[in-house]
């Protein structure tokens, strides 16, 4: 299958990437080209940029969360398409511990994906032709086809740069000249989302026109056209999975039932049984139309696309609410999905929002399941104090206080082992997911605790809680890569 693609790489975090990758895909919607955003890594907000840029939603390849999910999951929202894939860190950077798994060389390898390397020449002249060389020839099987000199201070310092890129045989693909009015917006926890506001009306506007100056368009094209064809075999793998969400399946669940128990003879070790993330995975869809609440406002939006794709081929309606300005959840929903955001930002609204406060606190005692990670996470608590140091009452359904604190207080990727039976699976079940938050919750009492977490095969700490029909923690998942966790959530809950 013909997809043309690209991958914007860095020499490392700072160089640009997000803008310049944002600016390109303006710039080939603009040449009428159908782009489709991606980002690689677990991020939430460089997406929303693309998404502004492109006007469809972008998209994350995560080689931790999606597993081995992650060429079909590319190529279910890939085809007919133009992909523009923006890296994470460094294009060698990857997980901790491991030999670059997970990096920009890694995924662009992976989808057999050319690169184009970004670099601050801002302070270089024919350094930046050695730099280049160690890229390129660093990993033989990565298909480096050019460069983009970014922040480059003068017409001198260009001519130094490009006439020593001569000698490693990299073309140029673009220069741009240092520009201050172009950045994008940030805070603690990065870029401020566009959901959000963090866009300024005109900017996408102005970075295609500063991309169509400054990058050579054509020349980006004719390497995206010349990526190679993508393998049959995958496409095979995404016609039988469509196949599943399109019909159904009679057989149930059972084979789901014990994904990822841990090894008893190893608990203590943190050894794992997770052989079926790899083997094949039948998809049972409802023959009920479940009616799944989503948090959707400025506060709550950290979602990824590929997972509420799924579940609307599980055969969920996705209803949006927004604890902000609405009154009330909407009538007759059937489970509720909080996601991550910035409720941090937003205390005083949500704690006066006290109309849908009861709203949730009745949708709660009816027994039907609440589903929430980070943001919504502490908005579930008893309160969450700001940075300031106020601290304002939340929904009070979870026995926690919650507290911003001015130091990151969780980052990277974990491994979780389900404590309790829950709607999303049995006890022992594994997931994948990863944290990054600057608050921490204080607990009244012990509690059931959703997860036991690892970093690598060492355990880490207990997180979350669990009773009843809620569960919630800090820990973010794509339901795209374990599909079967949302399929045993909407069987488990299906009406009678």
């Amino acid at each position: 299958m013909k997809i043309p693609r690209i991958v914007l790489a860095g020499t490392h975090s700072g160089v640009g990437k997000t803008t310049l990758a944002t600016g390109l895909m303006a710039a080939l919607s603009k040449r009428q080209r159908p782009i489709q955003g991606y980002k690689i890594g677990p991020d939430y907000i460089d997406p929303s940029y693309h998404a502004a840029a492109t006007g469809r939603p972008s998209r994350n390849l995560d080689r931790w969360l999606l597993g081995d999910r992650l060429p079909s999951v590319f190529l279910q929202s890939s085809q007919e398409r133009w992909a523009v894939i923006e890296g994470v860190m460094g294009m060698f950077d990857g997980m901790s511990g491991t030999a670059g798994f997970g990096s920009t060389a890694d995924v662009a390898k992976l989808l057999k994906a050319p690169i184009i390397l970004i670099i601050d020449a801002s302070s270089m002249s024919r350094s930046a032709a050695a730099l280049v060389h160690g890229f390129k020839t660093y990993d033989p099987e990565v298909s480096l086809q050019g460069v983009i000199l970014n922040r480059v201070k003068s017409p001198a310092q260009e001519k130094i740069i490009r006439e020593a890129l001569l000698e490693v045989e990299i073309p140029v693909l673009g220069v741009l000249p240092k520009e201050t009015s172009l950045h994008l917006p940030e805070r603690h926890l990065g870029l401020i989302p566009v959901g959000e506001g963090g866009l300024l009306e005109g900017f996408i506007e102005s970075l295609s026109e500063f991309m169509q100056k400054y990058l050579d368009l054509e020349q980006i094209e004719k390497i995206m056209l010349q990526a190679p064809d993508f393998p049959e075999t995958i496409q095979a793998d995404i016609n039988n999975y469509k196949d599943k969400l399109s019909f159904g399946f009679n057989r149930g669940i059972d084979a789901l039932n014990h994904i990822g128990t841990i090894k008893n003879s190893n608990q203590d070790k943190g050894e794992f049984g997770y052989a079926n993330r790899k083997g094949h995975l039948d998809l049972k869809v409802s023959d009920h139309k479940f009616r799944l609440g989503l948090a959707w406002d400025e506060a709550f939006l950290f979602y990824y696309q590929d997972a509420l794709d799924l579940a609307e081929g599980l055969n969920c309606s996705l209803i949006p609410f927004s604890p902000l300005h609405d009154q009330a959840l909407p009538d007759d929903l059937d489970g509720l999905f909080l996601g991550g955001g910035f409720p941090e930002l937003h205390l005083q609204e949500l704690s006066d929002n006290i109309p849908f406060l009861n709203s949730l606190r009745s949708f709660a005692a009816s027994g039907k399941p609440i589903y929430a990670e980070c943001g919504g996470y502490m908005y579930l608590g008893k309160s969450i104090t700001s940075f300031e140091g106020t601290e304002l009452p939340m929904a009070g359904l979870i026995p926690m206080k919650a507290e911003m604190t001015k130091r990151l207080q969780g980052i990277g990727y974990r491994r979780g082992v389900f404590r309790e039976d829950n709607f999303l699976g049995p006890r022992g079940t594994v997931v994948q997911g990863h944290e990054f938050h600057y608050s921490r919750v204080t607990y009244e009492s012990e509690v059931p605790t959703v997860y036991e977490l690892f970093k690598g095969e060492q355990p880490d700490r207990l997180e979350g809680y669990v009773r009843d029909n809620l569960m919630a923690s800090y820990l973010h998942l794509n339901f795209a890569g374990q599909p079967e966790l949302m399929q045993h959530w909407f069987t488990s809950q299906r009406r009678g």
